[in-house]
């Protein structure tokens, strides 16, 4: 992908971001925080809040954030859609409880929509700057369990983060490789990696993770 590109790919998932937030805001200026809510299964016509698709036709972890003033959560078919979309400042005021899947509880290419492969966004661990695709392209491997996430990076590569080191600059600049790798797209403009970022060699994939096939019981 050239530099052009991710920049308009960047401008335009800002602006449906941005779109679904305001639209959003006069609801949700009051009522139940859903602190304590549970995750739910992902139903064939759920779309994404951020662009629009159906989320069961595509791969990668999905994630869902309740809002105050909204009895359901908002579903993303990506886990970079759904930080696109929370790390807006005006959204994480009204965040009640967060959910993404955990990769190794899922097929990366067919994903489960079950509400039990979903784990605490907050206490989950993300490995950025990784190879294989999701929805919406370059997207952030989830996992439970740091033990899982440091086996997918020694099997792809990437970085290891938390949930507040993920950044809205980091993710409209996500790439498949390590910034600075020079496999990669050119690094100029992408942020800092916070942490080591591990390169592996190889091609973009849309397989599933070599650390886990299929799912846990």
């Amino acid at each position: 992908m050239t530099r052009n590109g991710a920049k308009r790919r960047a401008t335009m998932l800002r602006a449906a971001v941005l779109g679904v937030a305001l639209s959003l805001l006069a609801g949700c200026s009051g009522g139940t925080d859903h602190s304590d809510a549970q995750p739910v299964a992902i139903a064939p016509g759920d779309m994404c809040a951020v662009c629009g698709m159906y989320i069961t036709h595509y791969p990668g972890p999905r994630g869902e954030a309740y809002l105050r003033g909204r009895a359901a959560p908002l579903k993303f078919g990506s886990t970079r859609d759904f930080f696109a979309y929370i790390t807006q400042p005006d959204v994480r005021n009204r965040l009640g409880a967060v959910y993404v899947q955990d990769t190794a509880r899922i097929d990366w290419a067919h994903p489960s929509n079950a509400a039990g492969t979903f784990t605490d966004a907050r206490q989950a661990y993300y490995v950025a700057w990784q190879p294989v695709a999701g929805a919406m392209g370059p997207t952030l491997a989830s996992f439970a369990h740091s033990a899982d996430a440091r086996s997918f990076i020694a099997a792809h590569g990437g970085q290891l983060l938390r949930f507040d080191q993920v950044t809205p600059e980091l993710i409209s600049m996500l790439g498949y490789r390590c910034p600075g790798d020079n496999a990669a797209e050119p690094a100029g403009g992408h942020p800092g990696p916070p942490g080591p970022c591990a390169a592996k060699p190889g091609s973009v994939t849309t397989g599933k993770p070599a650390s886990r096939a299929g799912e846990r019981p």
